[in-house]
């Protein structure tokens, strides 16, 4: 692990060393998958809070020497939350533990990341980093997102395309709007074409007086924006519900907010939306499931010609085998066994 002390031996080599914190509270094949996948790709550290404090995974993590577990108990919410008591929203409670970890963290830069949000480097970002720090910002990760084949059932929870973002490819104004002739009836639940998020997410560096956002960074306490330096080397791969039980969870997550408390996306909380209305019709879970995350050979193809699709599998399994020792078991079928035993009230009565 680096240090400020070892910051004249890294200006020399132009390599800098980066980390990645997120809190979680998912199965533990997710979990572990993501952490095996960054320590296999560079990172040098993993500072994971575990929402749920008596987590089965908690124990799993301790073979790894570079992953930082803290249990998100009472003790942990009293030192860190301006009330003292456990934020009713997650979006809340990953802030705190962002910066909590950016005061505490002994690497050069730090990502915040959520369980299923993989990065992938066309060439080294820590060479990348040792560049951008110059620039005084925040270093930007484009998102991809998952996208189903429907013609192909998936083996595993990694299985699939990925349906690239419009946000750097379109500026939305008055007149016709492009993004609703490019997809068509799914505009209303897209986000510059991501079912989930198109902000993306950043890196920044630990001593630069930055405070560490969810998708971005702002200038200490204030609410100015960092300024941004888009990645050339690195992606972010969103797997938006693993499975459909796992959307249709996360979705239900959306629902369960007290409005005051957590504004929804207005492309989320349409998705919320359809699936309340589906929730009584027979098969009408798998339908919007297919119509939204499944594209077809037509539909893959007209994404293709716009430049929004990459074709590209992602297999963490040779990286986990290197880093773990062993593969844990991806296929849909554990994970959603799992994923029921984690969030029985998201996940009960629906299939």
């Amino acid at each position: 692990m680096a240090t400020a002390k070892g910051a004249a031996k890294q200006a020399e080599t132009q390599v800098a060393t980066w980390g990645i914190v997120m809190t979680v509270r998912e199965p533990a094949q997710l979990i572990l998958a993501n952490l095996g996948w960054h320590l296999g790709t560079g990172a040098s550290e993993i500072h994971v809070y575990f929402d749920d404090p008596e987590d089965l995974a908690i124990p799993m993590t301790a073979p790894l020497a570079e992953v930082r577990a803290i249990r998100c108990d009472d003790a942990h919410w009293g030192e860190i939350a301006p009330s003292g008591k456990r934020p009713p929203t997650h979006r809340r409670r990953q802030g705190l533990n962002a910066n909590h970890a950016l005061a505490r963290c002994e690497v050069d830069w730090l990502i915040h990341l959520d369980a299923d949000e993989f990065l992938v480097q066309s060439r080294p970002l820590a060479v990348e980093m040792a560049a951008v720090r110059d620039l005084k910002c925040e270093l930007y990760f484009p998102v991809a997102e998952r996208v189903f084949r429907a013609d192909t059932p998936a083996q595993t929870i990694f299985d699939g395309a990925f349906r690239l973002c419009t946000r750097t490819m379109l500026r939305r104004g008055d007149g016709l709007d492009n993004e609703e002739v490019i997809f068509g009836d799914q505009r209303r639940f897209l986000d510059y074409g991501m079912l989930g998020h198109s902000a993306g997410k950043c890196a920044v560096p630990w001593n630069a007086g930055f405070r560490l956002g969810i998708h971005w960074a702002h200038l200490g306490k204030t609410r100015t924006r960092a300024e941004r330096f888009r990645s050339a080397s690195t992606r972010l791969l969103h797997f938006d519900g693993l499975t459909r039980l796992h959307w249709l969870a996360k979705l239900r997550r959306y629902a369960m907010y007290d409005p005051a408390e957590f504004n929804t996306a207005a492309h989320r909380q349409a998705q919320v939306d359809l699936a309340r209305e589906m929730a009584d019709v027979p098969g009408g879970y798998a339908r919007i499931h297919a119509e939204l995350r499944e594209a077809s050979t037509e539909q893959l193809d007209r994404l293709r010609a716009f430049g929004l699709l990459d074709d590209t599998p992602f297999d963490p399994a040779p990286v986990l085998r290197d880093v773990l020792g062993y593969v844990p078991d991806l296929s849909a079928e554990a994970f959603d066994e799992a994923l029921r035993e984690v969030m029985p009230e998201r996940t009960e009565g629906l299939s």
